[in-house]
């Protein structure tokens, strides 16, 4: 994980948003997209506002073994690569199944090792996810915001991701993720849809999003679907990386300055 944050701030004294990528393997955009967001937080002039406000922490690839696995051997392989102790012809964890909020809904996720959305034999029972959360309640940290990238379909998700139900403070998120939508398609016209997850995408159980809202009392937290719309789908072309970066790059600073009105961090 990386941090980032101005000289001479006291880590534990700043508001702090959680940034990760990769959690599923085959979603390749999404830990380059990441890559591109630390370069610019650390390079680019225009991202001083955003580390004058808060510090950040990012994790490019939070399935590193399962990312690597796509590139020698399964491209469109989705999980990690642990073998089941229930079946050892089964390999592999959905990590955005295994969190301890709503894990339990099968209709949402399955039992079955060798499925792809398998959520694994107990909340968190990977190391994966088990390192994520344990990121998310640190002591004396205080997150304003978690933001997961993904891919595809373009959208900018929110909380329930578990069930079509919204959130007793939706209308804060969606503000926030209606200026970042607005802010990318004022880019080059580049459409994401935002709205509930469970609602506007389908219902996923046992998700790093929900975990984060409900159980980590993270209130602002996003689930990114980059580019594209299916056509390619996952297998995205490499000229398209820093496209999408750019367009999100407009997308977060959106979102961070709702953020800061939202919180009446303005200084």
């Amino acid at each position: 994980m990386v941090k980032i944050w101005k000289n001479g701030m006291q880590l534990s004294n700043r508001p702090t948003i959680l940034v990760d990528g990769g959690i599923h393997a085959r979603e390749w955009i999404s830990p380059a997209v990441v890559l591109n967001f630390i370069n610019f937080l650390k390079t680019n002039p225009a991202a001083v506002n955003l580390v004058d406000e808060f510090q950040w922490f990012v994790i490019p690839v939070l399935n590193p073994d399962g990312y690597v696995y796509t590139h020698t051997t399964d491209r469109l392989w989705r999980k990690n690569r642990k073998q089941s102790q229930v079946n050892s012809n089964c390999f592999g964890t959905d990590l955005n199944r295994n969190f301890g909020y709503q894990w339990d809904p099968l209709q949402t996720a399955s039992n079955d090792p060798c499925s792809l959305v398998y959520r694994g034999p107990t909340p968190f029972s990977e190391k994966e996810s088990i390192a994520l959360r344990d990121v998310m309640l640190q002591q004396g940290q205080t997150y304003t915001s978690y933001i997961s990238f993904h891919s595809y379909g373009q959208y900018y998700l929110y909380p329930w991701l578990h069930a079509d139900q919204l959130t007793a403070d939706w209308i804060d998120l969606d503000d926030c993720a209606k200026a970042a939508t607005a802010a990318i398609f004022g880019y080059k016209r580049k459409r994401y849809q935002a709205g509930a997850g469970g609602s506007l995408l389908y219902q996923a159980s046992g998700t790093s999003g929900d975990y984060a809202k409900a159980e980590a009392n993270i209130k602002y937290a996003y689930t990114i679907e980059l580019r594209d719309t299916g056509r390619k789908g996952f297998l995205l072309s490499h000229r398209q990386i820093i496209p999408t970066w750019e367009e999100n790059r407009d997308g977060i600073i959106a979102l961070v300055d709702c953020l800061v009105q939202k919180n009446d961090l303005i200084k």
